[in-house]
């Protein structure tokens, strides 16, 4: 019992974190190719709630001009990005991150967090909506102010008015040094009745043949509703979505990048998604009640960080998705950025993390460890019982628990403290999987990227993505079969064998995880050996 009990209990967290990543990696969603788009009717859109006939919906690309070719640019840069804006359509024409490239080499060029749509369409067009549609995807904004350069706690302004006829559109970006966040004020005046919406896009180009083994920043929506936060694939919008309610806010994410819109007043506003002709496409929509309607809105280009996301407001570090166990990720995380501080290596920084969870856990491992000694020491008399009885299960059962009562033995004394382990094994997987600041982060020796999986010299294996010798994840493998052969046996021979099967499975589950997750899982394992090596010489 007390050895399927453990079987249950292995098995338990390696379905869970199968389920998380390695489905995810091996059996991902195809990429929206270019057959699936154009197989995307011309239609409208599935609705997935009721909307105003007032309402039509957003006018397909092809009907809105193309930028004017004579633009001002203006630049924003900060200590933490540098924007480009152009007056056609006064729109974000680039933002590159300057704390994070696009590799793992330090000149690669910085990350780019702008994917222009392949008719060139950029971020923060506006549109007014309703019997007919006005876009501004081709407007001469006139440009208020130049190019900013904002440091630490410094703040500035970029302001943009175009004249429509007697329609006046008007955005206000407001920007502060120390921060990804920025606000934005978009509004209209002097507008004519039948216009009903007014709408402001965030547009990203899709790449739909990526390179093997390129980094794809941006592979999903989200969105949070409420309290409920809503993920979708971007190929899962090919059909189009359309939803009201309290959406806090919008966004395109991928598993370090995030780039969102949160409107500040989320009463009566409709949410549109889209995936068109290699372009995801991301509609905030405003119900327009008089000849005037202004919008402010905060917007976050940047790193998954928790505590940026968490300055913005919006419930917006939901982004940061790290399941179930969150609770107990997110300090577990800020315990990682704490000692990085004082070591500037976050491989080092892994390895004390595991020190110190397993210096916690060590009264729990101490009583699992001393219940399955006793456990064994039953054996022989179990063994008995069970060939007194083989043709009586009910009676061998009654005779084994009897036996445990007599020994003040308890059959799950070596699982549950196990058990109580798991949210913590679980939360940590999860916050060295998705965390930014494993990105390109170097470890030692051949470990440069502690994202990526450890590979040593360039030699094509079986069932290993990346060319080279996963030589940590080996060492993590030998490591759980010498754990395993020093771990007391109180099973039979079958249930042993069915036990040493586990290191095996891990090994191939984390032959293409990242390094800084088998660096965590090796020292955990040789803790474990070092505590085990020492209960065994003490015990008596």
């Amino acid at each position: 019992m007390e050895k399927r009990a453990l079987i249950a209990v292995a098995i338990s967290v390696a379905i869970l974190v199968a389920w998380d990543v390695v489905l995810r990696r091996l059996y991902p969603p195809p990429p929206p190719g270019e057959e699936q788009v154009s197989q995307v009717p011309t239609a409208e859109p599935t609705l997935e709630v009721p909307t105003p006939e007032a309402a039509p919906e957003p006018a397909p690309p092809a009907n809105r001009p193309k930028p004017a070719a004579a633009a001002r640019h203006i630049t924003v840069e900060t200590e933490l990005y540098k924007a480009v804006f152009t007056s056609a359509g006064a729109q974000l024409e680039s933002l590159r991150l300057k704390k994070y490239r696009t590799t793992v080499d330090p000149d690669s060029p910085f990350q780019e967090m702008v994917v222009p749509a392949p008719d060139g369409e950029l971020p923060f067009g506006v549109e007014l909506r309703g019997a007919q549609v006005l876009s501004d995807s081709a407007a001469a904004y006139a440009a208020q102010g130049g190019d900013l350069n904002l440091q630490s706690d410094e703040e500035g302004t970029v302001e943009f008015v175009w004249n429509s006829g007697s329609v006046t559109v008007h955005k206000l970006f407001k920007f502060r040094g120390d921060r990804y966040d920025f606000s934005a004020r978009i509004g209209a005046r002097d507008v004519p009745h039948g216009y009903s919406e007014l709408a402001v896009s965030w547009v990203n180009g899709v790449n739909v043949h990526p390179q093997p083994d390129s980094e794809v920043i941006f592979d999903h929506a989200m969105f949070l509703d409420g309290r409920k936060l809503n993920e979708d694939s971007f190929d899962k919008l090919s059909a189009g979505k359309i939803l009201t309610g309290d959406i806090q806010w919008t966004a395109i994410s991928g598993r370090y990048f995030l780039a969102a819109v949160a409107p500040v007043d989320t009463q009566g506003q409709r949410l549109w998604l889209k995936l068109r002709d290699g372009t995801v496409e991301e509609q905030l929509l405003f119900p327009i009640s008089s000849a005037a309607i202004e919008k402010k809105l905060d917007i976050f280009v940047g790193p998954k960080d928790f505590d940026a996301l968490d300055r913005v407001g919006h419930s917006l570090s939901r982004a940061v998705n790290l399941g179930w166990f969150s609770f107990i990720a997110v300090p577990l995380l800020h315990e990682l950025q704490f000692s990085h501080s004082f070591t500037g290596n976050y491989g080092a920084d892994i390895i004390l993390l595991t020190v110190m969870i397993k210096i916690l856990f060590i009264p729990l491992t101490q009583r699992s460890f001393r219940s399955m000694r006793e456990m064994q020491k039953l054996q022989p008399q179990m063994a008995k019982i069970r060939e007194r009885f083989k043709d009586a299960p009910e009676q061998m059962n009654k005779e084994i628990m009897e036996l445990y009562r007599r020994h003040k033995v308890n059959p799950l004394g070596g699982c549950l403290p196990m058990v109580l382990q798991i949210p913590v094994f679980i939360g940590l997987y999860q916050a060295l999987l998705n965390t930014i600041e494993l990105r390109h982060a170097p470890f030692a020796l051949w470990i440069n990227d502690l994202s990526a999986p450890d590979r040593l010299g360039s030699l094509q294996l079986p069932f290993v993505q990346h060319p080279g010798i996963p030589v940590l994840t080996l060492l993590m493998g030998v490591s759980m079969f010498v754990q395993q052969w020093m771990t007391p046996s109180a099973g039979d021979p079958a249930q042993q064998r069915v036990m040493m099967i586990m290191p095996l499975m891990f090994t191939f589950m984390f032959v293409n995880f990242p390094s800084g997750l088998a660096l965590y899982w090796l020292v955990n394992n040789l803790l474990t050996i070092a505590q085990q090596f020492y209960m065994n010489r003490t015990a008596t």
